[in-house]
């Protein structure tokens, strides 16, 4: 158990263990996303991988990491971490404009979602709690996805924004994260900002153990990480909802 925790974690730094470059008055707090606090007595997780078929919608092999995601909160010891999350529940995101992500790349991107015409700017999406990784801002078409303990701006996505949908043609993110970052926007948005079920891609190197799966996870998108996939999520359709 202790083994997979590590390998997770090791994972979780690759991606997201970089310190801050942002302009706020506020040193990073470094986050300790192991989950813990189990709110169910459930010594042992039942994960089951499903193919494409009846059971499962979207059309490509995934596990089920719901067992632990959905029955786990986060929590931590270090008092820094725990204000900087409080901190940022009243952030409007304007600071994240000027920030700078560590070693970022741009690549090119088209990934579609449908909208209503409404315009964006501002917050669309903040973490309602600790079990939730990520907060989502907007300002001029440009989408800014920060993690929700830390602040840190992981990502940076340019869209033209429509009538009848949201086109994102380009996205800045670290450059290790180049081959994954079109598939984790398309996810945060599909899920955070929307309200749509999605599974999640996971990053090259994670093995095939549903319990390093689903504490990696839970590590990276908290109670929202319901699916997870090797494949490529930005093939799934996002359709708009049809008429009650």
């Amino acid at each position: 158990m202790v083994r997979r925790l590590s390998h997770a974690m090791n994972i979780l730094r690759r991606l997201f263990g970089k310190k801050s470059l942002d302009n706020t008055d506020h040193p990073p707090a470094r986050e300790n996303a192991v989950p813990v606090s189990p709110k169910g007595a459930r010594a042992d997780y039942q994960f089951r991988w499903y193919d494409p078929g009846p059971e499962n919608p979207f059309g490509i092999r995934l596990l089920d990491c719901r067992p632990l995601t959905q029955t786990v909160i986060a929590t931590t010891s270090d008092r820094s971490i725990a204000e900087r999350y409080n901190l940022l529940r009243g952030s409007n995101g304007r600071d994240l404009i000027s920030a700078q992500i560590p070693d970022s790349v741009r690549c090119p991107a088209s990934l579609r979602f449908p909208h209503n015409g409404a315009p964006l700017k501002g917050i669309v999406f903040k973490a309602p709690s600790m079990d939730v990784k990520w907060d989502i801002y907007v300002y001029d078409s440009v989408f800014h996805f920060a993690r929700s303990w830390t602040g840190e701006l992981q990502y940076r996505a340019f869209a033209t924004v429509g009538p009848s949908d949201i086109h994102v043609t380009e996205i800045e993110c670290p450059r290790l994260e180049s081959k994954i970052a079109a598939c984790h926007v398309y996810f945060l948005v599909a899920t955070h900002a929307m309200g749509r079920v999605l599974p999640h891609r996971l990053p090259e190197g994670t093995p095939e153990d549903p319990m390093t799966i689903a504490t990696l996870s839970f590590s990276m998108f908290g109670n929202l990480g319901c699916y997870a996939t090797f494949e490529d999520i930005t093939r799934i359709p996002i359709t708009r909802p049809s008429a009650s």
